[in-house]
């Protein structure tokens, strides 16, 4: 009998920890989730304002070791990219937490209305989330 009580108690407190545990990594995703859209945001931002040095800031090293100048980094995005050089508007959608890596889904509206979808990959470096690519997502339908 001692040995049933000892079991239920047991599991009892391992259903416990277990809630427990994905309630603080949820609240972690959830933290991780909006310093990658902070990020975002504060390029996005920087690029409107033509703060190009700033927008610099939020490349990760790969990056800014293919365009080694932010005037070079802000001539690909306005010429590659040029939607998310001014967008109209733009909307987070999906995200993954991928640990030190995470992936997060813009979608922007150009000026003439046109939607277009990419992927943002982020990476994480001292304790910052530094964007690391972003690629474009043809998706059909997308509203």
């Amino acid at each position: 009998m001692r040995w049933d009580y000892f079991i239920k108690k047991a599991s009892i407190i391992a259903l416990f920890i277990s809630l427990l545990s994905a309630l603080v990594f949820a609240d972690e995703s959830e933290i991780v989730m909006k310093e990658v859209r902070n990020t975002i945001s504060s390029q996005i931002e920087a690029f409107k304002e033509n703060n190009i040095k700033k927008a610099y800031t939020f490349a990760a090293p790969n990056i800014q070791a293919q365009f080694p100048n932010p005037d070079v980094f802000g001539l690909m995005v306005r010429n590659g990219y040029p939607v998310i050089w001014r967008p109209k508007n733009f909307k987070f959608t999906k995200f993954q937490d991928l640990g030190n890596k995470s992936i997060q889904r813009v979608l922007f509206q150009s000026y003439d209305g046109s939607l277009e979808t990419y992927d943002y990959i982020l990476e994480k470096y001292d304790d910052l989330w530094k964007i690391a690519g972003v690629l474009t997502i043809n998706l059909a339908g997308e509203t």
